[in-house]
């Protein structure tokens, strides 16, 4: 998609004529070719830009360069044993070099690494306020806005200096300044740096002339014009300072994957929505067959006890037909017949069971095949939390006929 570039050249004018706010304009494309560019006012973009169009939607593709004269440029090392400190620390730090007062200034930093200085850019608010007032009253939502001199190469013991119509914009590793042409060669004279870099044009000979003779200069990249060259720097440059930060963040656009997550996230919201669906017509149906199965166990309980009048709980009233008491301290008959049939296996024969309430005791006549047998059955048995005592045993033809006592089931593992 291409990019709108504005380059703001003043602050915000307003009186009873309305806004005053000249500017220059370019539409870079992606492969770095200018679609179209001009000068123009605040009501001449307003005529000109459609914010509604589509790639105007996303705010990377909006960029805004103010004049680097109303932006404080420094460097700054600022002392921290984290990222947050550092950030933390950095208006008290800064604060030494302003005139104005710090609560009025707008702090803007680029990346914080520790032991390194961090770049610092301050602005006053109120320019800030202004400019974006008035883009919000074109219905434009920047995602970047930076001082032209952020957009100068950064030339190590030196200098990078754009020459434009009547100024000239200056660069070096802690600085940044605009300064007007006459006064050009004073403010280069004054900088401690071995490189000046001259883009747009060359030096002349006068201010070269008045230049420190170890001072070397070089001719950068040429341009049709400083916006041109602006911009093109803009895109390769990855550690621009974006004075959009803290409360005038823009909102960013959801990304495409964004849109790809919605749309797994819908289809997943359907399938659950269905489960959810499934869960109830099941949890239906089961309380439709649980109270199916009640009404036959209560019938089954009428007919094995038919003088039966009144029938509350099926299942109590078996457990206490059965010997079983709901509320008492014994296992009851079912548990211990539950245990016994856990430890048997197809080989054991059940001749007889007797339950005595009054002990909470079970007592079994088997038929297993041998003493070993007998054995394991008990082993088994007191695995599962069942006391065994095995009362009498005798080997016949067929097997080992035993009395067993069972005592103190658990209800089971």
């Amino acid at each position: 998609m291409p990019t709108l570039f504005i380059r703001l050249q003043s602050p915000v004018f307003r009186d009873e004529d309305g806004t005053d706010l000249s500017c220059d304009w370019l539409i870079l494309e992606n492969d770095g070719k200018v679609r179209a560019s001009g000068v123009t006012d605040y009501r001449g973009l307003s005529e000109l830009i459609d914010p509604s169009a589509e790639w105007l939607q996303n705010p990377g593709n909006l960029v805004i360069i103010v004049p680097a004269e109303h932006v404080l440029t420094l460097s700054a090392e600022v002392p921290g044993r984290s990222v947050g400190q550092i950030r933390r620390a950095l208006p008290f730090v800064v604060e030494e070099f302003l005139a104005a007062d710090i609560e009025r200034m707008h702090l803007a930093h680029g990346p914080i690494r520790r032991g390194a200085p961090v770049r610092v850019n301050l602005i006053d608010r109120q320019y800030l306020d202004d400019w974006m007032a008035c883009l919000g009253e074109l219905s434009l939502k920047p995602g970047y806005l930076v001082s032209d001199a952020e957009l100068l190469p950064v030339i190590r013991d030196g200098a990078a200096v754009l020459l434009e119509a009547e100024t000239a914009l200056i660069r070096t590793e802690s600085q940044a300044a605009s300064v007007d042409l006459e006064n050009l060669s004073l403010a280069l004279g004054a900088l401690d740096v071995d490189v000046v870099e001259v883009l747009n044009g060359k030096l002349d000979d006068l201010v070269a002339g008045q230049l420190d003779r170890d001072v070397e200069i070089v001719a950068g990249d040429e341009s049709d014009a400083p916006l041109v060259y602006l911009a093109r720097r803009w895109r390769s440059l990855p550690d621009v300072v974006n004075l959009l930060q803290g409360a005038y963040t823009p909102a960013r656009p959801p990304s495409e994957n964004v849109y790809r997550w919605r749309s797994v996230a819908s289809l997943a919201g359907i399938w659950i929505l269905i489960g959810l669906i499934g869960m109830t017509v099941q949890a239906v149906w089961a309380s439709m067959q649980a109270d199916s199965l009640e009404a036959k166990s209560e019938a089954l309980y009428r007919d094995i006890f038919p003088g039966e009048t009144r029938i509350t709980n099926v299942q109590r009233q078996m457990r206490q037909k059965l010997g079983q008491a709901a509320g008492g301290e014994g296992a009851g008959f079912t548990a211990y017949l539950g245990q016994l049939a856990q430890g048997i296996d197809r080989t054991v024969t059940i001749w007889s069971l007797t339950y005595a309430d009054n002990r909470d005791e079970l007592a079994a006549d088997l038929l297993v095949a041998s003493y070993d047998a007998l054995e394991q059955l008990k082993q088994r048995l007191n695995r599962l939390g069942v006391e065994v005592e095995i009362t009498s045993a005798e080997q016949q033809d067929d097997g080992v006929r035993a009395r067993v006592r069972l005592q103190g089931a658990g209800g089971g593992a």
